[in-house]
């Protein structure tokens, strides 16, 4: 059976390792940041079982199993109450722009959890989302972090979230990155269906497997073949208004062709620009906050950079465009404009 070592003194966090020296690789496995998505807690919690029972025991490295919010677990929330989106600090700039005074729980999560990100060679960060999805991969643009990916098994692996106006430099694999690192996270389906315990499990098993730390020929991390459709990261859409809403229900890796409308507003229509995939739409977020991300098969070159153009158009009330690109946050004072004498 594989050492435990633990508790390390951080809340939430157990280590397992074949020797008392913390050998590499150091992997760290991290669960619910969000205490609405279950999925990851379940499946660290069955490694942590499998561990101490026997079932499963490391061959090499040192694991942490990283439970990420576990108040807000507990709240069955999103964050804790009167807290923050912990999965939006890890650039950790609150350190200087806000004192510690006013800092909630979450800020000081992300403190404590640091160490562990300073001293890991690989994280997998496990989530799941709002609306119905197939599973999907987000990688870091390390050669390192692609090849992690492809070696979970899934079917969808999406890049360029460090593009400006994206989450790439303030969620949990970015410290990882910032050191040369692989860090890959995965939506590993729907908060609510079954199926994504799974994938979570099988993901931390085949990531195990591809870093050597378990045996190679465990059937049950068995790595599936390499992803078959890779996106990248054209632009994030806020919603720009209370009565924006999508025209008919979208749904993650859905296809939209040009003209295509998303939805609209008293003011505005938004419109597919070119063929593009939809990622985690949600039209109930609050305004301002990222409502949907547009994503292209190809890899954008140098002379069609990540942020433009962008994939969507907005339209005012006559259908004249007044946005060209996304983000559309401002769009409607753009609109507004239109009809000032």
């Amino acid at each position: 059976m594989s050492d435990v070592f633990e508790p390390i003194g951080i809340d939430g966090v157990s280590r397992f390792a074949g020797a008392p020296d913390a050998p590499h690789p150091r992997l760290a496995i991290v669960g619910a940041l969000h205490g609405n998505e279950p999925c990851g807690l379940r499946a660290i919690e069955r490694l942590q079982y499998e561990l101490r029972t026997g079932q499963l025991r490391l061959r090499a490295g040192t694991l942490y199993l990283v439970h990420g919010n576990p108040p807000a677990s507990e709240q069955q929330e999103r964050h804790t109450r009167g807290g923050l989106d912990l999965n939006r600090l890890f650039d950790y700039r609150f350190v200087n722009d806000i004192p510690s005074a006013h800092w909630v729980y979450e800020h000081n999560r992300a403190l404590e959890l640091r160490p562990i990100l300073d001293s890991v060679d690989a994280l997998l960060d496990l989530h799941s989302t709002t609306a119905p999805s197939p599973a999907f991969a987000i990688a870091s643009p390390l050669p390192g972090s692609r090849a992690l990916a492809d070696g979970l098994g899934l079917a969808y692996v999406t890049q360029g979230w460090e593009s400006p106006g994206l989450l790439g430099d303030r969620v949990v694999i970015a410290p990882v990155t910032e050191r040369g690192r692989p860090g890959v996270s995965v939506e590993c389906g729907q908060h609510t269906q079954p199926e994504s315990v799974e994938v979570a499990y099988a993901c931390a098993l085949r990531c195990l497997q591809y870093l050597g730390m378990i045996d190679a020929d465990s059937e049950r991390a068995r790595a599936g073949a390499p992803a078959s459709t890779r996106l990248w990261l054209r632009a994030a859409i806020k919603r720009p208004s209370p009565t924006f809403r999508f025209v008919r229900p979208l749904a993650s890796m859905q296809v939209l062709e040009a003209g295509d409308v998303i939805g609209c507003d008293d003011d505005l229509v938004l419109c597919a620009q070119r063929r593009c995939y939809v990622i985690m739409p949600n039209d109930a977020v609050p305004v301002g906050e990222d409502m949907l991300y547009i994503a292209q098969l190809r890899q954008p070159t140098d002379e069609v950079p990540a942020t433009k153009p962008a994939t969507a158009s907005v339209l005012d009330g006559a259908g004249q465009q007044v946005v060209e690109r996304a983000p559309i946050v401002g769009a409607r004072v753009a609109a507004d404009r239109r009809r000032e004498p």
